[in-house]
């Protein structure tokens, strides 16, 4: 396989081993030979970089020291939603070839169908909405006031959400994107409820907050937020009714085949199975 270094796949898979990414990464290299990098814990194992080896998936270690400390976290596992802005900067500045697209994506819960660089996207930024407003959802609304305050909360609740799971764009406008990312991060650190911090519990993945906060501040000239039901990356956790082709491809409201899924091992019917069977497919 040659790899196509003109796209890239990057994506933080910290703590994550073969068992975990290799839905990601089989189903992947069933329809794309483009540049992939995960972000790796030094504790990988040797299988899962065998695999690597084998699937041509380029890595990087994480370490702890590059990273700056931001109020109120720790450099956890726990904290990789937040981090990865910051460890994406680095990479993508010393890379040889800069790619002319990018897809920032979660690991663990994706699912690939046909190659998203294949779509023609009209905007050099692009966004992926989610089947629900930001006010429907308990986390994301906790996520908004606990960083950026009930003030903008308000502005922006009645918009879809965004998930920032999926994030796709040119290099000029992905590297904006994720500086915009770690700066607010920064500039507005989650407030714990006291509870949390005297149990000690792990702060949860809390970015999606800021990056609702940037798209819906117009911090963004020349973006699309694609709609979830007629995009070609869906995010499963809302979705409530799911069609088929004949080949078990999922499609979308335009009889599109989704080029990618996430979330979805959150997807369920009413008797309790789960409609997507990946991990029979890919064992």
């Amino acid at each position: 396989m040659k790899i196509n270094y003109n796209n890239l796949i990057l994506s933080a898979a910290i703590g994550y081993q073969w068992s975990d990414l290799k839905i990601f990464i089989k189903s992947l290299r069933k329809v794309s030979d483009d540049r992939v990098i995960f972000i790796v814990s030094k504790n990988i194992e040797k299988e899962t970089l065998e695999k690597f080896s084998y699937y041509k998936i380029d890595y990087h270690i994480y370490t702890d020291k590059n990273l700056i400390n931001i109020p109120g976290l720790k450099n956890s596992k726990s904290d990789v939603g937040q981090r990865r802005y910051e460890m994406y900067i680095p990479i993508l500045e010393k890379l040889k070839k800069k790619p002319e697209k990018i897809l920032l994506t979660d690991s663990r819960d994706v699912v690939f169908q046909s190659n998203i660089f294949n779509h023609s996207f009209k905007r050099p930024l692009n966004f992926f909405l989610e089947n629900e407003k930001i006010i429907n959802d308990p986390r994301n609304v906790r996520w908004l006031k606990r960083t950026v305050g009930k003030q903008v909360f308000e502005k922006i609740k009645n918009n879809s959400i965004s998930c920032s799971g999926t994030t796709l764009g040119n290099f000029e406008e992905i590297m904006n994107y994720i500086k915009l990312m770690k700066k607010n991060l920064y500039i507005f650190p989650y407030k714990r409820p006291l509870r949390h911090i005297i149990s000690l519990k792990k702060v949860e993945p809390y970015d999606q907050g800021i990056h609702n906060y940037l798209i819906y501040s117009n911090f963004f000239k020349n973006i699309e937020c694609h709609k979830n039901n007629v995009s070609k990356i869906c995010t499963t956790a809302y979705m409530k009714n799911f069609r088929f082709n004949k080949e078990g491809l999922l499609l979308n409201d335009l009889d599109e085949i989704y080029s990618v899924i996430h979330q979805y091992d959150r997807s369920f019917y009413n008797n309790g199975s789960p409609v997507f069977n990946f991990k029979k497919i890919y064992d």
